[in-house]
């Protein structure tokens, strides 16, 4: 028998059990809350105007009477001398682009500037101009003031061997041939801040033959340092050293100046923009320069909500288009995707042919939502497709749908897919697209990687593939964390909805994209992060302007337009870092650092590495004549 108090206590707990799975049910509904998009808090308030544009790091734009860019004080920024070859000259764009995210104010010539003129630039940057023998007058006379030297081409062989005068300059002592089939390429460690990376056949990266280039072959004069060279077959039979072989990267000594040569088009477009950074560490001790320390992987066209192409899912896989994508893709996805140490970026596609008439199904839209929260994810939109359907009316469909079953959710990024700016632009102005902050495309030739579209909108453009990674998407993606620090991955779920092969069966793309990740080692010290955290350290660090300051002992940063944090990459030789006020630093290499500015100030203490430990036995080197006769 259960006296009373027992009876109360009983009744006290259950009643206790009671409220408290009632508190987990309430609370849980509430985490589960996935009808609107958390991110749209997305510190967004930094935009066009607060940055620094081509517009306004352009000398011949910038007066004295216009507003200030900067606090900084003006004397202290860097200035490049850009010369162009004229409207048919693509590496200018490139080199403009790097100044821009380097914070070089600039200049563009299209003739070689007198000297006077020239003195006040730290840097010369040679776009596809064409430097001649008539040239080398000048070019010498700039070495003379001690100006650092940047060719993106070299003159034709024949006019460089022809004129010795020309071939000094460039650090030439002869021409072997000028075209030779070079079998594959070799980028030696410590000019950029990844290992030594060797491209040839066979190699790791990728599948396809991809590694042989054509290029003059020159032998360098003493005095040389070289960077990256061209491989030869029968190198190893011939007992060729590494300085024998054909130079496609290096840096001569003219005078009190450098300068530096790039021999190869395989370092054209976005991959000079990293060469550039691996030249100007080499330029001096100490070198720092801004970095948006961001890495992230996007799926795009995915969650997938609709049940198209059924015919050959079923097929392939046996189950509709749905259970595909949830039940195959989701649980491989999301265990790829830890292992690249997570980066859980998502873009819906509602529907990928909307001429099919089967439209999106609300069937699973709550189960991918609760599931992006819980990683925790995020979740743009997508505007892919495999109809020809224009933009206007993609969006109507998508309005559609979105309104009746997740009305409260605002998107802020987009990936466009193949849409044009102009249509974009049209775009953003539509209902369903109003509150987008970011915008996210595929890199085409002549893009700039990151920059602002239709005011504050921001763009970033995709450079790396997740199903595929070749020796040229290798090159481009350790150039591009050279230069940013970033690296902006696409993995497209579309292949797998409407496959048009063997391989793009997701048995052989999933694991296409789960070896990848061993192409990030170089750079684990970088932040995988959210498209939206990419978003805000992108608008961070178009805005933000710097000098700094070297003494041989200490490193000092000065940062305007500082806004929670930033980062930079500071190349030393011959010195570490003993302690680091107002930030933090990574160890990348042994001659670089990530530094994590927190204030507007950092100041850096460095040590010499080069110093002998005092003798155990107490004894000291005798330094004077005497002391050494003495003994």
């Amino acid at each position: 028998m259960i006296s009373k108090r027992n009876y109360f206590i009983i009744l006290i707990l259950l009643f206790m059990v009671f409220v408290m799975f009632m508190f987990v049910g309430v609370s849980s509904n509430i985490l589960s809350d996935t009808s609107t998009n958390i991110r749209t808090e997305v510190n967004t308030k930094i935009g066009y105007e607060d940055s620094l544009t081509s517009d306004n790091l352009n000398l011949d734009t910038y007066t004295e009477g216009t507003p200030k860019i900067s606090n900084l004080p003006q004397n202290q920024r860097r200035q490049a001398a850009i010369l162009s070859g004229g409207a048919e000259d693509t590496a200018v764009g490139i080199l403009l682009e790097w100044c821009v995210y380097h914070k070089y104010r600039y200049r563009v010539y299209n003739s070689l500037p007198e000297v006077d003129e020239i003195s006040e630039y730290d840097v010369i940057l040679f776009g596809d101009y064409k430097v001649t023998s008539v040239s080398s007058v000048l070019l010498y006379a700039y070495a003379d003031l001690g100006k650092t030297m940047i060719f993106t081409r070299l003159p034709d062989y024949r006019e460089v061997i022809a004129q010795e005068k020309l071939a000094s300059f460039f650090g030439i002592s002869t021409g072997v041939t000028g075209n030779i089939l070079a079998d594959g390429i070799k980028i030696f460690s410590g000019f950029m801040i990844n290992k030594e990376r060797i491209y040839s056949k066979g190699d790791f990266y990728g599948e396809e033959d991809d590694t042989s280039v054509n290029v003059p072959y020159y032998s360098l004069a003493a005095g040389y340092e070289v960077y990256a060279v061209g491989l030869l077959e029968d190198q190893e039979e011939l007992g060729m050293k590494d300085e024998e072989l054909p130079p496609l990267l290096w840096r001569t000594r003219i005078g009190n100046a450098f300068v530096f040569v790039v021999n190869s088009d395989i370092f054209s477009g976005i991959s000079l923009l990293g060469v550039l950074n691996g030249f100007m560490a080499h330029e001096s001790d100490c070198y720092v320069y801004p970095i948006i320390n961001a890495q992230t992987i996007s799926l795009v066209n995915y969650p997938y909500l609709s049940k198209e192409n059924e015919e050959s899912m079923q097929k392939l896989y046996s189950r509709s288009s749905e259970a595909v994508a949830r039940d195959l893709l989701w649980p491989n996805i999301i265990q790829i995707l830890k292992n690249y140490g997570s980066s859980y970026s998502f873009f819906m596609s509602p529907q990928l042919d909307y001429q099919d008439g089967i439209g999106p199904s609300d069937n699973f839209t709550e189960f991918y939502l609760r599931e992006i929260r819980k990683l925790p994810g995020d979740m743009g939109l997508s505007l892919g497709q495999v109809s020809d359907t224009g933009l206007k009316e993609i969006l109507s469909e998508d309005t559609i749908f979105l309104d009746s079953y997740l009305p409260k959710y605002e998107f802020t990024a987009l990936y466009t897919a193949d849409f044009d700016g102009g249509e974009v632009e049209d775009g953003l102005k539509r209902k369903l697209l109003k509150n987008i902050s970011l915008c996210i495309s595929d890199y085409r030739e002549g893009d700039k990687l990151i920059d602002y579209i239709g005011g504050d909108i921001l763009s970033v453009k995709f450079n790396m593939d997740g199903y595929r990674h070749e020796t040229m998407d290798d090159l481009r993606m350790i150039c591009v964390e050279n230069a940013l620090g970033i690296c902006n991955e696409k993995v497209d779920i579309m292949r797998v909805i409407y496959p048009e092969g063997s391989k793009d069966e997701w048995n052989y793309l999933s694991l296409r994209w789960s070896k990848g990740d061993t192409y990030f080692n170089d750079y684990s010290k970088f932040d995988m992060v959210s498209v939206y955290e990419m978003e805000k350290r992108v608008r961070r660090f178009l805005a933000l302007d710097f000098t700094y300051q070297y003494d041989g002992n200490n490193v000092d940063i000065y940062i305007d337009h500082f806004n929670d944090e930033a980062y930079f990459m500071l190349c030393i030789n011959s010195r570490s870092i003993a302690s680091v006020e107002n930030g933090e630093a990574v160890e990348i290499t042994d001659d670089s650092y990530l530094i994590k500015a927190t204030e507007e100030k950092v100041h850096i203490r460095l040590i010499e590495e080069n110093v002998l430990d005092k003798p155990n036995n107490g004894k000291r080197i005798p330094y004077n004549p005497s002391e050494i006769a003495a003994n």
